[in-house]
């Protein structure tokens, strides 16, 4: 007898990976907690195989719900392209939109790759720059959507996920206790430079400017050289880097990441863009989403 998997199962399971909480992924699908709990039941009859397992105060897919879930993924692309394609008709308006660096380019590989399947003949640009160059781009109606750090604007935000900022330096780099800590920093304005300098003040070391950069390679490369610390996401570690534990008590803050829009009418496609930036940015880091 031929079964079929139900897709609204599929996607409140996806939900529940990405975020790493059944009532979490309740609220993204719309659905109350209890029956995302019963969807989850469900697909794990429907399938003869335990789908998720809970670790302590998260849960996550099982070993063989992990290698399941690939497969709903894409099937839930297929259906969203196939309903774009030819039931919502083809959006072929460009789409603007604005990253900052700290995204990554794995993350930004994945939003795109959906973005082309889902919008086929919409011309997309994309532009990698600071928030608030970004935020000044979104007023003047230069961009559509933006992912940035947080920053004060009028504009519309949507709180993605947090991350703890980390000081980061070389493996092989020895900071000497008594002389001024050398860092490498973005120019100004920078929410982690100033975060970093702040947090050295308040914690009593001296410190001095080593290397600046407009770009992130050009910052990471200067690092990864051992020329001074910088302070960015976990997601800039690399094997050659390393959280340096002799800044612990020099604490920083949480970065933010956050969804901004433009002020105004939007396209339609708009809706669905910023289900996919939603999607893969939490995915990313599921126990800092923010649900």
């Amino acid at each position: 007898m031929i079964r079929n998997l139900d897709l609204d199962l599929l996607r409140s399971f996806a939900a529940v990976a990405d975020l790493g909480s059944i009532s979490a992924a309740a609220r993204k699908v719309g659905r109350s907690q209890s029956a995302v709990s019963l969807q989850m039941d469900r697909l794990a009859e429907s399938l003869g195989f335990q789908v998720l397992e809970r670790r302590g105060r998260a849960v996550s897919p099982t070993p063989r719900g992990g290698a399941f879930l690939e497969d709903a993924r894409r099937l839930l692309d297929l259906n969203d392209r196939v309903l774009t394609q030819h039931v919502h008709g083809a959006f072929a308006q460009p789409l603007r939109l604005g990253f900052v660096q700290d995204v990554g380019e794995d993350v930004m590989q994945r939003i795109l790759y959906r973005l082309a399947a889902s919008f086929p003949q919409a011309p997309i640009t994309v532009r990698v720059c600071t928030t608030v160059t970004m935020l000044d781009k979104l007023k003047a109606e230069d961009l559509d959507i933006a992912v940035g750090l947080r920053n004060e604007s009028d504009l519309p935000t949507t709180l993605l996920l947090r991350e703890p900022m980390v000081w980061i330096a070389a493996r092989h780099l020895r900071l000497d206790r008594e002389a001024p800590v050398p860092l490498v920093l973005f120019e100004n304005p920078c929410i982690c430079r100033s975060a970093a300098i702040s947090a050295l003040n308040a914690a009593g070391r001296s410190f001095r400017i080593a290397f600046t950069s407009p770009s992130l390679p050009g910052l990471m490369a200067a690092v990864g050289a051992g020329i001074g610390v910088t302070v960015r996401s976990p997601r800039a570690l690399r094997p050659d880097l390393a959280v340096v534990a002799d800044l612990d008590r020099a604490s920083l803050p949480d970065m933010e990441f956050v969804l901004y829009g433009r002020p105004g009418s939007r396209p339609p496609a708009l809706a669905k863009v910023e289900e996919i930036l939603l999607e893969e940015l939490r995915r990313e880091h599921p126990l800092y989403a923010v649900a």
